[in-house]
């Protein structure tokens, strides 16, 4: 587009300047056109250049809003006032700091002893959450209700803790994916976490491994 602007330019004023040499050089040159057409060349090169600063900085923009919108969303995983043994009440947030529109793939992959549970469709990848501009979305589920799918108890996986086990019994891998409504995918790698019963915790693994 630039190069178009300035090719039009250089035309522009060459075509005016051949035009003024020929009407000056005239035994009767008519000044009058001749100060009409340089102001028409004039005009129409402003305009085209303010077509090339529009069209840039819409270009701008949207590369603007193409970094920032897949990559400025985030996810919190965190337990409100947890009291071991509760329930194990779990908010899942995720943040949309950018100005479009962001859907995500959330998979918990949750398992007990090695065995999937599932916390429902916006957990298990098989329905989308949509996340509006520079708002939050939270959802929520709980650890007692995923035990149960296995016939397992809170007070159970407390009694039975030990440090072989406390890696394995209730063990979430997951995996996001965001896209946004200009087209932009991101997928994280997949994070390992598991529940600690004796912290009353999520436990996010902090490397490349499961092991925290």
């Amino acid at each position: 587009m630039r190069r178009i602007a300035i090719v039009f330019g250089v035309i522009g004023f060459a075509v005016c300047a051949f035009a003024a040499w020929r009407e000056l050089t005239s035994s009767q040159p008519r000044l009058m056109e001749l100060a009409n057409l340089v102001v028409l060349t004039l005009t129409l090169s402003v305009l085209v250049w303010y077509a090339y600063d529009t069209n840039s900085i819409a270009r701008i923009t949207r590369e603007r809003w193409e970094r920032e919108g897949v990559l400025a969303t985030t996810y919190g995983l965190g337990m409100p006032n947890p009291t071991a043994g509760d329930s194990g009440h779990t908010t899942f947030q995720l943040t949309n700091a950018s100005h479009l529109v962001v859907r995500a793939m959330v998979n918990f992959n949750f398992k007990v002893y090695g065995n999937a549970v599932t916390a429902g469709a916006l957990y298990d990848g098989k329905e989308h959450w949509v996340i509006y501009p520079q708002q939050m979305s939270q959802g929520w589920f709980k650890v007692e209700s995923l035990l149960k799918q296995q016939g397992r108890t809170v007070a159970a996986m407390q009694a039975e803790v030990s440090e072989e086990n406390r890696k394995r019994q209730l063990t979430a891998l997951l995996e996001l994916r965001f896209w946004d409504e200009l087209g932009a995918t991101r997928t994280l790698p997949p994070r390992p976490h598991y529940f600690d019963f004796k912290r009353w915790a999520w436990i996010p693994s902090l490397g490349d491994h499961a092991d925290v």
